[in-house]
């Protein structure tokens, strides 16, 4: 679970079990539901969103994606000017905070999205995916996105205006967070 601090708001963060739409069944309901890519039924990953305000929960939603799964770990999400900013599957989304309203999703990778970074320098948003790092604008467009020799599984750290990221192989890369290219160590 991740729990993140929004002005008066606490916002609970989970994976979620399978979720299929108006089954009797389900461990969990939502008051909404954002398929990004997929119905919650066939989606690989699904993140619940639980708003609570002096400790009641008084708003929900699931969102769901297809693609590689992901998991809710400490970079799933952060928060932006009262926005949740999400990775589910290989997308980034912003959710409003507190109405949970989809404000937009754009998938940043081609399988899977580890995690969300934000570079104040730059007054941008960073994409960990399992094969291409993204800068993203905070209304989800995409400025650039660059790949690697192997899937970059081994690493991300953000150091003033560059990103540290390593691949399976330990191959170190050094990204311009300003053009994305490649700088030599």
């Amino acid at each position: 679970m991740l729990s993140l601090t929004v002005g008066d708001y606490r916002l609970d963060i989970t994976n979620d079990p399978p979720y299929f739409d108006g089954s009797a069944d389900n461990l969990c309901s939502y008051d909404r539901l954002h398929s990004l890519d997929a119905d919650a039924a066939t989606a690989t990953s699904r993140h619940a969103l639980r708003l609570f305000r002096n400790d009641q929960q008084i708003r929900s939603c699931l969102i769901s994606a297809g693609g590689g799964a992901s998991g809710v770990h400490e970079n799933t999400a952060l928060i932006h000017d009262c926005n949740c900013i999400i990775a589910v599957g290989p997308f980034m989304a912003s959710v409003a905070v507190p109405s949970l309203e989809l404000n937009w999703s754009t998938q940043t990778d081609d399988a899977t999205c580890f995690g969300v970074y934000e570079s104040p320098n730059h007054n941008c948003l960073l994409s960990h995916g399992e094969l291409l790092i993204a800068r993203v604008t905070h209304r989800g467009t995409i400025v650039w996105q660059t790949g690697g020799a192997d899937i970059f599984t081994n690493g991300f750290r953000l150091d003033r205006d560059v990103i540290h990221v390593a691949d399976f192989y330990d191959r170190n890369y050094i990204l311009d967070i300003e053009t994305g290219r490649e700088i030599a160590a």
